[in-house]
């Protein structure tokens, strides 16, 4: 089922301890999988991170526990390491904290421990001998092209069977025998006239029509006459006697067609004196009818064309527009790129206890809550991309937010440590970018109100 099991695994690991001291701190602990392929979360229970501090964690993991455990074995000594932390300013150093460990998941030795961690090791030796092969893939491919490009067309042919040869010959022979039965007869220097038509030259009465006239002096024939007049068992052949007007009608119909109009039906023989008089003024007629008729489809045609072209400069712009949402959109992994780090990443929420002070550091939407008397009281609030700063800082990195509250369709939180795949814009610092790793910072003074947390 993807990234989720189709029944959630609830084998719990659980555990309890204590700290030191007259009065020590009591913490336990319980961890389940759930419904995730995998337990991406990791915590930290360190009841004495120094003689007067205390540190409790939660990381809940995303794309992978890599970036969570990485944060569970190194945090703890990267916040000692801050030079705020070792003044005292414990607000400072965990918001330091957060951003240099952040930074850290970017380093190629940090990315190989990763890698690790979430079973997928980089070894150097099988990358460059991936490379080799993929360097001989496309040499073997360039020396093919450079033969083929050699090559005749039959050589070619033959090298990628035989089956297209035998459709050539095919087409040939079948162009060959429609011509045939067309009546064109003979071929002109091994070539058929177009359409199929013969030569003038090769009909014996070409010149000697049956009503004893020149082609010369017969108007308003067009190639469907031609063609019927061309082929050998057309029946206006047989006929004895055609009628002047009847040769300068071209269809069936009796009315005047286009003339790249091929109806090859057979003309009307036999007609009375009278009406070749009246159809030859209605021949007139029709033919001031078409030239009307294909002059008004020239002008539909012009403004159908202006409308195409209208068209395909609208489906051009959409085109466009599609593609920059496309890259706005892109997710971890769509450039074919997956890298611990990057494509993963997790929440942190961070406790420091020292004297009575609670400091809690959050990024991302795991929780902190304290028991105040029996009430609940937030020491973290979820950090969502919809909420209106963190919207403003997404939109100002240049990202956005989809319907169903996500980061360019992907996170559906806004602030945690890994996902360097958001936080690639080169003009803005660490903590302004879609993804941040600056946690928000809450303190409050312990009382003997306070039950647990």
């Amino acid at each position: 089922m993807g990234a989720y099991l189709s029944q959630p695994n609830t084998v719990k690991s659980s555990g309890d301890g204590a700290g030191l001291g007259p009065r020590p701190l009591h913490f336990g602990f319980s961890a389940m999988q759930g419904w995730r392929v995998s337990m991406e979360d990791a915590h930290n229970c360190i009841p004495e991170l120094d003689s007067e501090t205390a540190m409790f964690s939660v990381y809940d993991g995303h794309g992978g526990e890599e970036v969570a455990l990485y944060c569970a074995k190194y945090l703890p000594e990267i916040i000692k390491d801050q030079k705020a932390y070792k003044e005292g300013k414990l607000q400072k150093a965990l918001e330091d904290a957060f951003l240099a460990i952040d930074a850290k998941l970017t380093t190629e030795e940090v990315i190989k421990e990763l890698s690790q961690m979430a079973g997928r090791p980089q070894d150097d030796e099988d990358e460059k001998e991936k490379v080799a092969d993929e360097d001989d893939v496309d040499n073997e491919e360039a020396a093919l092209l450079h033969e083929e490009a050699t090559m005749t067309i039959e050589e070619l042919l033959t090298r990628y069977g035989q089956n297209c040869t035998k459709n050539l010959k095919a087409k040939s022979v079948a162009a060959a025998g429609d011509n045939a039965v067309e009546g064109t007869g003979k071929q002109h220097d091994g070539e058929s006239n177009m359409n199929g038509e013969a030569d003038p030259g090769e009909l014996p009465d070409h010149k000697e029509r049956k009503n004893g006239k020149p082609d010369e002096e017969i108007t308003g024939i067009s190639s469907t006459s031609d063609k019927a007049s061309a082929g050998g068992n057309s029946p206006a052949l047989q006929k004895p006697e055609l009628g002047k007007g009847d040769e300068a009608v071209t269809s069936s119909t009796g009315e005047a067609g286009p003339s790249c109009s091929s109806t090859g039906k057979p003309q009307r023989t036999t007609k009375s004196k009278f009406f070749e008089d009246s159809e030859d003024e209605s021949d007139e007629v029709e033919e001031e009818e078409e030239d009307s008729e294909e002059c008004s489809e020239d002008e539909d045609g012009y403004s159908s064309e202006e409308a195409e072209n209208e068209d395909d400069e609208d489906d051009t712009e959409e085109a466009e527009e599609d593609e920059d949402e496309e890259e706005e959109m892109l997710l971890p992994g769509m450039e074919g790129k997956e890298e611990p780090g990057s494509d993963s990443g997790t929440t942190a929420v961070v406790a420091l206890i020292r004297g009575k002070q609670l400091i809690v550091a959050n990024a991302g939407d795991s929780r902190c809550v304290v028991s105040e008397g029996g009430k609940a009281v937030d020491m973290s609030y979820d950090h969502k991309p919809e909420d209106e700063v963190e919207l403003a800082r997404i939109k100002n990195a240049g990202g956005k937010v989809t319907m169903d509250g996500r980061v360019n369709g992907g996170l559906n939180l806004s602030r945690a440590i890994g996902d360097h795949f958001y936080k690639r814009n080169k003009n803005l610092p660490p903590e302004e970018q879609m993804i941040s790793a600056l946690p928000d910072i809450k303190v409050l003074t312990i009382n003997d109100d306070h039950d647990f947390m």
